[in-house]
C-alpha cells in the first residue's frame, strides 16, 4: 500500500485560515427535519442570540436538507412555501443578527430527502451560494451511484470500492474548486460518513464526517471509537466531524438524556470536534442551555494548541482497526484489521446473529428477515426448521466491509451489551494545563482508578496537581498515591477536568468570569442527574459564569424565580472578588 505520508502535503490542504479552531454553530436537521419554516428558523436564530450563544462563538446557522424546491432551474432554488421572501433574504436576516449563513447540498443524484442536488451543477450552484452570501456549505453523500446505496435504475451501484471512493473524492473536489473560483470564503463541510474521508478531508474541505449519524447513546459510543483512530488527520487544516450534538430538550427528533448530552458535549469539546447544536433551541431546557454555554469547555475546544486528544485509558471491547492511505490518483485506500473483533454475522432486522438460523432464536420466526429469508417451511418453534432461515440472494452479493456504500457503523459493536465500559481522553492545552474527560458508557456505575503516570503530565506524576472541575460537581475526584479515582454514574456519568501543576503560592489568581445572558425558564428537568449536577428535581440551580456555580437549597422549598434573579448579581459580585477560582479542587 502506498502510504499517505508521501502524498499528503500541506500544499494539498486547504489553508485559508477559516477554521483554525473547530467551527461552532447550529444545524436545523434534528429539530426541523424536512419541515423547514422561515419564521420558526428566524425565531430559533433570535433565541440563540438572546441566550448568548452567538457571543460564545456559535456563529454558523446552517440549513440542512429540504430548504430547496422540489425541482431546480439553472441553480438550486428555495422552496417558496418554506422561504416566501427567498433564500438570499433569509441569509441577510441572519447576517443582520451577526450569524454566518450555512446551506446544504449533496454530491448524489438527489439529496437524502429526494430534493435536487448540485451533482453536475457545482459551478452554477457555487456561484449562487456566493451571490446569496453563504458562509458555510454542507455537502452530503446520499444517492451517489458511484459510492452509495444500490439504485435499481443504475447498474453497478450499491458498492463503494476504491474506484468509487476515487469518484466520490472527485465530486467533492469539483465543488471545492467551484467555491474557490467564486472568491467568497465559504466553509466546505463534507457529510461523507466514512472514516476514510479523514485521509483526504483537508484536501477537499474544512470538516468531514467520519461515521454514521449519531442518533442515540450507542451512536455516541461508536463515534468515539472511530475518532480515537483518526488523530493524525485532525487539526488546524481541518477537522474530523463525529456529527452534531444531541441535546436533551423536548421537541427535537433525536435526543439523549441530560446526563448523556453533557457527556457527549464534554467529549466533543475535548477531542476537539466541531460543536454544531442539534437541539430544539425554541424549547431548550435550562440544563442544555447551561451545558452548551459552559465557557471553560468552549475554551478547551477552541484552544489554539490544536493537538488532538487521545485515549489514555479504556476497558472497552476491541474495535476494528483502520489502515488507510492514498493512491497516486487520489483514491483513499481503506483496509480493516479485525483487531480481535469477531465476525459481525448477519443482520436479522433490529438485531444481529452469528448466522441466519440463529436470527429466530429467542426472537421468533418473524425475525428471519433483513439479510435472511425463509426457504421452505418456517420455524414454528421447531429449532430444526430454523435451518430453513437462510442468507438471501441479495445478502450473498453484499460487498466487503471495506467497500460498504452505506454510512460506516458496526451495529453489532455499538449495541448496549458491547459498550459496558469506560474511556478517559486527555489533551494538552496552550497554558500548560491538561484537560481530561472520563465517560462511563455502561449501564452500571463504575470507578476508574487511573494512574497519573498514564496522563504523561508535563510536570510529571510525582508533583502534586491541582484539579479544576469544569462542571463543578458536588463530589471531587480523589488523588490517592499517584492515582486519580473517578467515580462515574451509569449511562453517561462523566468528569471534565483541567489539571495544572500545583503552585507554591497559597492562592492562584482569580479567574476572569464572563457573564452570559440566559433568558430561559428556570424550571429544572425532571431527570435526577448524577455526579452532582442535579440531585433530584429542584435541588440545584446553575448560572453561566465562565462555568457553572452551584447554588443549592436546603430542601425546604423551591426558590422563587424572582429571588433567583435577584441573587445573580450578588453571586457575580462575590465571585469576582475572590482571590482564587471557586471550583478549584485542592
Amino acid at each position: 500500500m502506498l502510504r499517505l505520508e508521501f502524498l499528503f502535503t500541506l500544499a494539498q490542504a486547504l489553508d485559508d485560515a477559516l477554521v483554525k479552531a473547530p467551527p461552532m454553530g447550529y444545524n436545523s436537521w434534528n429539530h426541523f427535519g424536512c419541515t423547514l419554516n422561515q419564521e420558526e428558523l428566524l425565531k430559533t436564530a433570535a433565541s440563540l442570540k438572546d441566550l448568548g450563544f452567538l457571543e460564545l462563538g456559535y456563529r454558523y446557522f446552517v440549513l440542512d436538507d429540504c430548504w430547496m424546491a422540489k425541482t431546480r432551474g439553472v441553480t438550486l432554488e428555495a422552496d417558496s412555501n418554506a422561504f416566501p421572501s427567498g433564500i438570499k433574504d433569509f441569509g441577510q436576516k441572519l447576517h443582520e443578527m451577526n450569524f454566518l449563513f450555512g446551506i446544504y447540498t449533496c454530491r448524489g443524484v438527489s439529496t437524502c430527502e429526494g430534493r435536487p442536488s448540485s451533482r453536475d451543477h457545482e459551478e452554477a450552484d457555487a456561484k449562487a451560494f456566493a451571490e446569496w452570501e453563504v458562509d458555510f456549505v454542507k455537502n452530503d453523500a446520499c444517492w451517489d451511484p458511484d459510492c452509495g446505496p444500490e439504485q435499481p435504475t443504475v447498474p453497478g451501484s450499491g458498492i463503494c470500492d476504491i474506484e468509487g471512493r476515487r469518484k466520490a473524492v472527485l465530486r467533492y473536489q469539483r465543488m471545492k474548486d467551484a467555491m474557490n473560483r467564486t472568491g467568497r470564503p465559504m466553509v466546505h463541510s463534507l457529510a461523507g460518513w466514512q472514516p476514510w474521508f479523514a485521509v483526504v478531508g483537508s484536501q477537499l474541505a474544512h470538516m468531514w464526517r467520519v461515521g454514521a449519524d449519531v442518533k442515540d447513546w450507542d451512536g455516541v459510543y461508536e463515534a468515539t471509537r472511530i475518532m480515537e483512530q483518526l488523530r493524525e488527520y485532525h487539526g488546524a487544516q481541518g477537522w474530523n466531524d463525529p456529527d452534531m450534538l444531541l441535546g436533551s430538550s423536548r421537541g427535537a427528533t433525536l435526543k439523549l438524556t441530560p446526563l448523556q448530552s453533557r457527556a457527549q458535549f464534554s467529549l466533543w469539546a475535548l477531542m476537539p470536534a466541531p460543536l454544531m447544536l442539534g437541539a430544539n433551541v425554541l424549547e431548550l431546557s435550562p440544563y442544555d442551555a447551561l451545558t452548551y454555554s459552559n465557557l471553560e469547555a468552549i475554551e478547551i475546544n477552541q484552544d489554539p494548541l490544536v493537538t488532538p486528544a487521545e485515549v489514555v485509558y479504556h476497558n472497552c471491547p476491541p474495535y476494528p482497526r483502520f489502515v488507510m492511505g492514498q493512491r497516486a490518483d487520489g483514491a483513499p485506500e481503506f483496509e480493516l484489521h479485525t483487531n480481535g473483533v469477531q465476525d459481525p454475522g448477519v443482520v436479522c432486522g433490529a438485531h444481529t446473529a452469528p448466522n441466519c438460523p440463529a436470527c429466530c432464536q429467542g426472537h421468533g420466526e418473524g425475525w428471519c428477515h433483513g439479510e435472511c429469508e425463509w426457504l421452505g417451511e418456517r420455524g414454528n418453534g421447531n429449532p430444526d426448521d430454523d435451518q430453513n432461515c437462510v442468507l438471501s440472494e441479495k445478502a450473498k452479493k453484499k460487498p466487503a466491509a471495506e467497500n460498504n456504500p452505506n454510512p460506516w457503523q458496526r451495529k453489532d459493536l455499538k449495541e448496549s451489551s458491547m459498550h459496558q465500559c469506560q474511556q478517559v481522553w486527555v489533551r494538552r492545552l496552550t497554558n500548560g494545563q491538561v484537560a481530561l474527560v472520563a465517560v462511563n458508557f455502561a449501564s452500571k456505575a463504575a470507578t476508574v482508578d487511573l494512574p497519573l503516570s498514564q496522563l504523561r503530565l508535563p510536570w510529571g506524576d510525582e508533583t502534586p496537581s491541582i484539579l479544576w472541575d469544569v462542571w463543578h460537581v458536588a463530589k471531587a475526584p480523589e488523588q490517592v498515591h499517584g492515582h486519580l479515582k473517578l467515580a462515574l454514574e451509569a449511562n453517561g456519568g462523566h468528569y471534565m477536568l483541567k489539571l495544572e501543576q500545583k503552585s507554591t503560592q497559597e492562592d492562584l489568581p482569580a479567574k476572569d468570569f464572563k457573564e452570559v445572558s440566559l433568558r430561559a425558564s428556570l424550571q429544572m428537568p425532571s431527570d435526577p442527574l448524577v455526579n452532582g449536577s442535579v440531585q433530584g428535581t429542584g435541588t440545584m440551580t446553575e448560572f453561566v459564569m465562565g462555568g457553572f456555580l452551584p447554588i443549592t437549597n436546603d430542601g425546604t422549598g423551591a426558590w422563587s424565580i424572582f429571588a433567583l434573579l435577584l441573587l445573580v448579581p450578588a453571586v457575580l459580585w462575590f465571585c469576582r472578588g475572590q482571590s482564587k477560582s471557586p471550583h478549584r479542587l485542592d
